[in-house]
């Protein structure tokens, strides 16, 4: 298991370096000499990167280049857990170069410039729900060096191009001609996003996500169906739907539990929305 020792580093001298922390208290400059990913495993860490603050917390993970600049703050009574990777521009230039196809639709922005310039868009994630994600949660397994390997930078590079690709489409679809408006404006739209993601559940108003997206209701209404081609309230219907669709099949609620417990305002409201979306009545979802 990692964490004997205070930072347990893997250095792979082609591809990059690995670093597994364990710590309570650390304020710093982060150099940001290569493509980076901090995710944090237990407690918090704070970043402000590029002026912008991040507070990354369990299953959460950053992404930033090397054109970001920023620091870190940990302040906790117990350790906290984390993992910070450095992958080389040649390792994620070589994998980004068989990624680049004709049928690939980026617009005039290709995946290189992109990743290696000030183009790229620091942001963090939820691990759950990213390819990049899903991989960093199989990594605190791992306990040798010999698991950071090539293959392991080749297989992380992948992962995070994966979920670029369409993040490199969409910002094609916000009308703005300076690149570092279209920058602000998605990473406005993606917290909001984030949030309706995390809280689909709970009652979520549109006008609440879009103050804390820092931008106004009708702003918020609209770069959204730019940039995911549906509005806010499809979006929160969508997913609201598939959560009741898979709770369905369960056989463990009933579907006026799953419509009261998805927010919609009565049975019928709820069977109408969701034969609409899936062809058939949610009393099927039990056979489907």
């Amino acid at each position: 298991m990692f964490f004997e020792k205070p930072i347990t580093s893997y250095e792979n001298k082609n591809a990059g370096l690995i670093m597994f922390s364990n710590i309570n208290q650390l304020t710093t400059k982060i150099p940001f000499n290569n493509f980076a990913i901090k995710y944090v495993l237990d407690g918090i860490e704070t970043y402000k990167i590029n002026e912008k603050k991040y507070t990354l917390k369990p299953e959460s993970y950053l992404l930033a280049n090397q054109y970001a600049e920023g620091t870190v703050n940990i302040n906790s009574k117990n350790d906290v857990r984390g993992i910070c990777i450095e992958i080389k521009p040649t390792i994620l230039s070589e994998v980004i170069a068989s990624f680049r196809q004709p049928s690939t639709n980026l617009a005039d922005l290709s995946l290189d410039t992109f990743f290696s310039t000030n183009h790229f868009i620091e942001n963090q994630y939820n691990a759950n729900q990213t390819y990049l994600g899903k991989y960093l949660q199989q990594i605190s397994s791992k306990n040798t060096s010999e698991s950071f390997n090539d293959e392991f930078y080749f297989t992380l590079c992948e992962k995070i191009i994966q979920d670029h690709i369409p993040i490199c489409t969409q910002l094609q679809h916000i009308p703005t001609i300076k690149y570092n408006t279209k920058k602000h404006l998605f990473q406005c739209v993606f917290k909001g996003k984030e949030l309706m993601d995390n809280c689909f559940l709970n009652n979520l108003d549109i006008k609440i996500i879009a103050k804390e997206a820092s931008i106004s209701e009708y702003h918020f209404f609209r770069l959204f169906k730019t940039i995911y081609q549906t509005t806010p309230y499809q979006y929160l219907s969508k997913k609201r739907l598939e959560f009741a669709k898979n709770a369905l099949k369960t056989g463990n609620y009933s579907v006026s539990d799953i419509a009261l417990e998805t927010g919609f305002a009565d049975i019928h409201t709820f069977s109408k929305a969701f034969k609409k979306m899936y062809g058939f009545s949610p009393s099927l979802s039990f056979e489907n």
